[in-house]
């Protein structure tokens, strides 16, 4: 104990000595109390230390304070009320002892109105009145109010909505609002800086400002028919949606839509739809009242490089034919699946979601050339362009929807995306099983999602496409037989039709 104490004597006189021999040095100050730049020493092999200036950190940071103090003039919360009228059980018959008593004289259900509110954000872009904002936010609301930066309300109505793109206009009567620059979202680069602002979770956290990065570009979420997100770490939450994706220039660059979450709040993911596409969109829908996308009538998918490789492509650059639905411009013009179109109108094709942007935008009836590779070679195709068919989803859920409710399982091409998602091998043909009612026939005889049709009834099945058409000509009752593969182990698998 007593050797402790004197190692501990020694250890502290060693220590005010190389205190007493060590000269610290302080940030230095001009006359005027600035700060001067330092020259900060760093552990690379770089033979000039690192210069920080404080005046660019001190401009940087008043940047920020200037960019959210003029936006958040432009910024507003969106309040929506919904009425949800239900047929609600005699509320005697449910909370008394005496139900019996009234269902006896059959009393009838009393009608009931339930308020459904709701909140997102919007962005002025015009100063008498006209907000940009998501579909998702105003879809089915019976009064919209818009609360302006300084908490006055204003009624708003509906001037157009875009469910695919996600994109809808609403205007207030008002004079003299502040109206927000634009940008152009083309010219934003991976890494730059960017700042939300909106009205997350709830009303007293209206005009929240948070900045980060643009994490990428290009993404699509299968949100909407034309996707092109911007995607950041500038913290979103729900009730941010409308709201603004601001650069360091003050400039409009994005309409903030939607997050990837596990929990439902932010995680560092959240996208945005590009200004371009925004106003492209906000145009029409002020001038039209709707909005007219081209459409080709293919199902594309990337170019991977093992694809490239098979169809002795140059690069992975381009989008590749998968299904060609019969009747649209694109049967009509001659494309194949397994064409690889590589431009439009000279313009390159990155790939398959990039197509979809550039066809989606150009207007219904043009005629446009298309280069393409088929069988190795180089082609020039005439297509002109359709109008996108609203009810092309719905038209596709029914048939999903139909042929779930005859076999009880829904099915999906083999994209990368899925092939990837359930672990399966590429080089098979056939559909994978994405759900199963576990009340049918099919869970029954033990098929599981994930499992690859490949055939039906010896018929082989190489898309969604062949499925339902084979599927279509079934009838109640039908036995019909499939030949499957889980892993890497084939089986059939027999089950009826309901």
């Amino acid at each position: 104990m007593r050797s402790m104490k004197v190692f501990a004597v020694l250890a502290i006189g060693i220590l005010v000595g190389i205190l007493a021999t060590t000269q610290l040095e302080w940030l230095p100050k001009s006359e005027a109390g600035s700060p001067q730049p330092v020259n900060v020493p760093v552990t690379t092999n770089s033979p000039e230390p690192l210069k920080y200036n404080p005046d660019v950190i001190r401009d940087l940071n008043n940047a920020f304070i200037t960019i959210a103090e003029r936006a958040r003039l432009s910024v507003v919360t969106i309040l929506t009320d919904k009425i949800v009228k239900t047929s609600a059980t005699n509320p005697h018959r449910r909370q008394t002892p005496f139900g019996d008593f009234f269902d006896f004289f059959n009393l009838p259900d009393m009608p009931q109105e339930r308020h459904m509110s709701g909140q997102g954000s919007g962005v002025i872009v015009s100063s008498d009145g006209y907000i940009l904002t998501n579909n998702h936010v105003v879809n089915d609301a019976d009064e919209i109010k818009i609360m302006l930066y300084d908490g006055k309300k204003l009624d708003a109505e509906i001037i157009g909505r875009d469910p695919r793109s996600d994109i809808a206009v609403v205007k207030v009567d008002a004079k003299n609002l502040h109206p927000i620059d634009f940008g152009n979202s083309e010219n934003l680069r991976v890494g730059e800086w960017v700042m939300a602002i909106g009205s997350p979770l709830r009303e007293g956290l209206a005009n929240t400002v948070s900045a980060g990065i643009v994490s990428a570009k290009g993404r699509a979420l299968q949100l909407a028919a034309v996707e092109n997100f911007i995607q950041t770490d500038a913290a979103i939450n729900p009730g941010n949606s409308g709201g603004a994706m601001i650069n360091l220039y003050g400039q409009l660059v994005g309409v903030n839509t939607a997050i990837v979450s596990q929990s439902g709040g932010f995680q560092g993911i959240g996208f945005a739809v590009p200004i371009n596409l925004a106003k492209w969109v906000m145009d029409s829908l002020i001038k039209d009242g709707k909005v007219s996308y081209g459409y080709l009538g293919i199902i594309p998918q990337p170019v991977t490089e093992k694809v490239a490789e098979a169809l002795k492509l140059e690069s992975t650059k381009g989008a590749l034919i998968s299904e060609v639905t019969d009747g649209t411009p694109a049967a009509k013009s001659g494309l194949r699946e397994s064409d690889v179109i590589t431009d439009i109108d000279g313009r390159e094709i990155r790939d398959d979601n990039h197509l979809r942007k550039v066809v989606g935008t150009i207007r219904p009836g043009t005629s446009v050339s298309m280069g393409i590779v088929r069988d190795g070679k180089r082609k020039t195709v005439k297509v002109t362009l359709g109008d996108y068919p609203e009810n092309l989803t719905a038209v596709t859920k029914t048939q999903k929807k139909d042929n779930y409710n005859k076999l009880g399982l829904e099915v999906a091409n083999l994209t990368n995306d899925i092939l990837r998602r359930y672990n399966i091998e590429d080089g098979d043909e056939g559909v994978v099983i994405t759900n199963i009612d576990r009340n049918s026939d099919a869970w029954q005889e033990q098929l599981r999602v994930g499992d690859v049709i490949l055939s039906v009834n010896k018929k082989t099945v190489d898309s969604v496409r062949s499925f339902n058409r084979i599927v279509d000509g079934l009838k109640t009752g039908d036995t019909i037989l499939l030949r499957c593969k889980r892993g890497s182990r084939r089986f059939f698998s027999a089950i009826t039709v309901k």
